[in-house]
């Protein structure tokens, strides 16, 4: 068993794109989201309950999972607003943009990095959730940030 140790602060890492080939952890073409406070990669698996008349107990059937990503990020201006010289569309228009947009982006979630042979979470899908949000306590921008996720999720490693 080896367990995947994120405290040198480069290890937990996600890349979105306007193509699953500009979201590769290991390219340059994506918009690498800074700032991560955390990450939940969710699968939850969808069950129907029913009950019959000549059983005690209930019955159960799986149904399609609802797969979704959910982050906290300090607001950086170029990741949230944009980077209006980039030629990926979600790096061009930012977190913001692609939300308002409804532009489906591609993610690679990493969860050792973009080492060699580190493991991901990849698939696509549409940013929503956003609500940055300032105080006195917290005096620099925050905000979560959900993906939801279109279809299944897929697993590898970093080539």
């Amino acid at each position: 068993m080896a367990i995947i140790n994120v405290s040198a602060g480069d290890e937990a890492v996600l890349v979105l794109g306007d193509s699953a080939a500009n979201a590769n952890l290991a390219g340059s073409a994506g918009l690498v989201v800074p700032s991560m406070q955390d990450i939940t990669i969710n699968n939850s698996t969808g069950v129907f309950r029913f009950k019959t008349l000549d059983n005690t107990a209930e019955n159960a059937v799986t149904t399609p999972a609802t797969n979704q990503i959910t982050l906290n990020v300090v607001v950086d201006d170029t990741a949230f607003f944009g980077d209006t010289s980039n030629g990926d569309v979600v790096v061009r228009t930012g977190l913001f943009g692609a939300s308002k947009n409804k532009t489906r982006v591609y993610f690679n979630a990493g969860f050792q990095g973009t080492d060699t042979d580190s493991k991901y979470v990849s698939g696509s899908g549409f940013i929503s959730g956003l609500a940055p949000t300032v105080n006195m306590d917290s005096p620099v921008w925050v905000t979560p940030v959900t993906i939801e996720v279109d279809g299944d999720y897929a697993n590898a490693s970093v080539a």
